[in-house]
């Protein structure tokens, strides 16, 4: 009898190592899902209009994440007793306080606390680079035929990528991202993510920390085909401000490497150049200069009225509505500025102090010459400059934790 017990111990315990282990990389290839159940309740609804910002959501990554904390107690118990962490959340609470629609800013700060925990739990766990690149690439060949799909046939897949988190949607939707190309209206694909822009953005992330992390080195063959797949998603987006800090980075990746092989640096940052003229040709919304300067000029009001403490996390696009808006519809979304919309949500004074406290954060950790870290605040800043997506956006915004995790690690 003890020896049948001892037998199915060591047999439990190895499940659950073997599920331990495999977690982080499942987590991995989840990140560019969004298969989530939304809530909608009374305050998620803008001008009769139901708005998804506005409503709390439990997607299939956010199991994973309770399975991730489930299987690591003890760094989950170290993670709350950090002093830095408990000091945070205090400060979020008195955001709570001032809040002009709490249930939301309740809901945003569970989303801050997972951010957190996501970066400590990669940050403390060694993880198998060889099988981060065999989940990124099996989730990104499944993108980039869906990507394609939709390209080409102008509408969703539609079938089983349903529970990867595709939507349904064709050239007719209504708000449907599209672009005109020598005549021809085309849809901008989404893959599984909520819009084009975004997808772009969590590539280009992805491209820049593979590209520029020594450790991928080792696995030439799928370093190379995960850059490549990245590269086509990055391009076929559409995304012109995306595409145009996939060439920042790249020149100054090439720069750095480039030696005596001047001829060779040149070479490859020409051809990346005239690849990305194609992709500039085409023409999307004529009014998406005017509508960007719109919600800029109301967030800076929103600031100006709520200087201290802000309208609260996750509550921007309430506080935006009630303003009078020439375009009702894009209204309905955050500044495409993450500057301005996070100042605007936590207030001023704490925009400032958490600027201070990640630059010394970062300078503190970061003491290593490799240059990865540089290249993702390069792409990082220039996007969030222009878009909302690294805050608002369930994929960039986890990606975000995990990547920067990993790049202080190995620092």
């Amino acid at each position: 009898m003890k020896m049948e017990r001892f037998i199915k111990k060591k047999k439990n315990n190895l499940i659950f190592s073997k599920i331990k282990f495999f977690i982080p990389y499942l987590f991995v290839f989840l990140l560019p899902t969004q298969l989530g159940r939304h809530f909608f309740f009374s305050f998620s609804y803008l001008n009769g209009l139901r708005v998804d910002y506005l409503a709390p959501t439990i997607y299939l990554i956010d199991i994973v994440f309770i399975l991730m904390i489930f299987f690591n107690l003890n760094l989950f118990f170290s993670f709350l007793k950090e002093k830095k962490i408990i000091f945070f959340f205090l400060i979020l609470s008195l955001n709570l306080f001032f809040s002009q629609l709490k249930p939301i800013t309740f809901y945003s700060i569970l989303k801050v606390f997972q951010f957190l925990f996501v970066f400590y739990f990669f940050y403390k766990t060694k993880i198998d680079y060889f099988f981060v690149l065999i989940s990124f690439l099996s989730i990104t060949i499944i993108e980039l035929f869906l990507a394609l799909y939709q390209l080409n046939f102008g509408k969703s897949f539609d079938g089983i990528f349903y529970f990867l988190g595709e939507r349904h949607f064709n050239l007719s939707t209504p708000g449907i991202a599209k672009i005109s190309f020598f005549g021809k209206e085309i849809l901008r694909p989404y893959g599984t993510f909520s819009h084009p822009n975004s997808l772009a953005g969590f590539y280009l992330l992805f491209y820049t920390f593979i590209l520029s992390t020594k450790n991928f080195s080792q696995f030439f063959l799928l370093k190379n085909l995960c850059l490549f797949l990245s590269s086509f998603l990055i391009f076929f987006s559409f995304s012109k401000v995306a595409i145009f800090a996939f060439l920042m980075v790249n020149f100054f990746y090439f720069l750095k490497i480039k030696k005596d092989c001047l001829l060779c640096f040149f070479a490859k940052v020409v051809s990346f150049f005239i690849l990305s003229l194609i992709f500039f040709i085409p023409a999307g919304d004529r009014l998406s200069f005017l509508k960007r300067i719109e919600l800029l000029n109301q967030s800076l009001k929103i600031i100006v009225k709520s200087p201290f403490f802000g309208v609260g996390l996750g509550a921007y696009v309430y506080s935006q509505s009630k303003f009078v808006s020439f375009y009702p519809l894009f209204f309905n979304q955050p500044v495409h500025n993450i500057f301005l919309l996070l100042a605007s949500e936590i207030g001023l004074p704490f925009f400032l102090g958490l600027a201070f406290f990640l630059f010394n954060f970062f300078k503190k950790n970061y003491k290593k010459k490799s240059n990865t870290f540089y290249y993702l605040i390069i792409a990082i800043f220039f996007t969030g400059f222009f878009d909302h997506y690294w805050l608002t956006l369930k994929q960039n915004f986890l990606v975000l934790a995990f990547i920067f995790a990993e790049t202080l690690k190995r620092s």
